[in-house]
């Protein structure tokens, strides 16, 4: 089961697996996603697995600890292991926290495989330093067997230094880095206030990431994506690709330096009020 709109691989690379996928949609409320526990509780009867966004994407959203233990909660009831991506765990923005999804219970602990990065984080994609975390030796196992027959699981020396050394050495360049990411959400919400009333934003709690509200447009999902291509001239990810309920949504990345941030914004008010 998954909860869109969500990171698309999760219910995509399922599917091409010829697994049958539930989707259970988010509620968005007061500018920020939250899940329908009552239909959380009945989507999952009979599924097998749940894949977690934790924190979330597209939205940005840090799941609290109530909600997590909710999760845990229901998914050792119903039988359903849980996998917690936590790769944009180290993009929690102050005063949000972060709280890993094993560490939540003792459910939670022994029903769940919990899946890491610091690629993300510390700007270091390709090399291939993502890892699993799962305390229970069944779980443990059968994943280790999957793994190693797929070939999967030798990573290469870059890999393991350049992990090392983001968590050993990297802890004031990600200080700057998330006030940096801070100001360019703050500049982002306070621009599409000012110059483009017809587009607002979920405001992220986590990552690089903004999900950007369009459907005050009044466009169709397919104009929307035209207006940001051919008259802003900007490539972001179509609302869409994450779930039906991401349609009127396009996600802009603000993980850039703040001149490049202003000149897409100002291509994309340009393109708006034409």
């Amino acid at each position: 089961m998954v909860m869109p709109p969500v990171y698309h691989p999760f219910f995509l690379v399922t599917q091409k697996n010829e697994r049958e996928v539930v989707f259970s949609p988010l509620v968005l409320k007061d500018e920020q996603y939250y899940i329908d526990f009552n239909r959380f509780r009945q989507d999952i009867q009979g599924c097998k697995l749940l894949i977690l966004s934790n924190p979330h994407n597209p939205g940005g959203r840090v799941w609290t600890k109530e909600e997590l233990s909710q999760i845990a909660d229901i998914c050792y009831e119903s039988g359903t292991l849980v996998i917690s991506d936590e790769i944009h765990a180290d993009l929690t923005l102050p005063p949000y926290k972060h709280s890993t999804f094993a560490l939540i219970s003792e459910k939670a602990r022994m029903n769940s495989l919990v899946f890491m990065s610091p690629s993300k984080a510390f700007n270091m994609p390709g090399l291939g330093s993502s890892y699993a975390i799962t305390v229970d030796k069944g779980i443990r196992e059968r994943f280790q067997t999957f793994m190693e027959a797929g070939e999967f699981s030798e990573g290469h020396l870059l890999a393991y230094i350049g992990a090392a050394a983001a968590y050993m050495h990297g802890a004031e360049w990600l200080e700057q880095m998330l006030d940096y990411i801070k100001g360019n959400i703050d500049f982002t919400e306070n621009y599409l206030e000012e110059y483009i009333p017809g587009i607002s934003m979920i405001r992220p709690q986590a990552s690089y990431l903004v999900f950007l509200d369009c459907r005050a447009l009044g466009l169709t999902q397919e104009a929307l994506t035209r207006l940001f291509a051919e008259k802003a001239h900007l490539a972001l990810n179509d609302g869409t690709m994450f779930g039906v309920p991401g349609e009127g949504f396009m996600r802009l990345n603000i993980g850039c330096p703040h001149s490049v941030l202003e000149q897409a914004l100002k291509q994309l008010r340009d393109a708006v009020v034409q």
